[in-house]
């Protein structure tokens, strides 16, 4: 019977069996340590901890990157509109396989907010209002947040979950 290996004890074993090699020629230091492996998300796409998307009857909205090119790399964004799903978000790439999803209407004037990646923050051209990433009133008029949406990568597609 063979055991399977799960990809942590996979990654370990390799690197065990690399240092024991270069320990013959170059040497891997006098003492051994442990290998720091990290948990890649599945297909090396999405943010780890991010949940798995569902369906598009569950509230799942799919965002294809190749319909929004600058979402591909961190630090790119995109207004994403899907009016069928009742959807009008700023979509914003924040480091390797992470997306945040912002609510784009302004909680104030009802002003669509803009992203200004220099900043970090969105800001609505109406009357000022600032929000952080995660939809917090930086500076008002506003008093109330932005509406964030679970954003998940999965393969070349970001879903969104708008729940219904």
């Amino acid at each position: 019977m063979t055991k399977k290996l799960d990809r942590r004890a996979a990654l370990l074993t390799l690197a065990q069996g690399g240092c024991a090699l270069a320990a013959l020629g170059v040497g891997c230091g006098g003492e051994w340590r442990e290998a720091v492996v990290l948990d890649l998300p599945p297909d090396g796409a999405a943010c780890p901890g991010a949940p798995l998307p569902g369906t598009a009857e569950e509230g799942w909205v799919e965002v294809r990157l190749a319909d929004h090119p600058a979402l591909q790399a961190p630090g790119g964004h995109a207004e994403v509109r899907v009016p069928q799903a009742l959807l009008d978000v700023v979509l914003v790439h924040t480091r390797p396989g992470c997306f945040v999803a912002l609510w784009r209407i302004c909680t104030h004037g009802d002003c669509a907010v803009d992203w200004l990646p220099s900043e970090g923050v969105m800001e609505c051209p109406c009357h000022g209002s600032r929000f952080a990433l995660d939809g917090a009133v930086l500076q008002g008029p506003a008093q109330r947040a932005l509406t964030t949406f679970t954003a998940v990568r999965k393969n070349e597609s970001v879903f969104i979950y708008r729940p219904r």
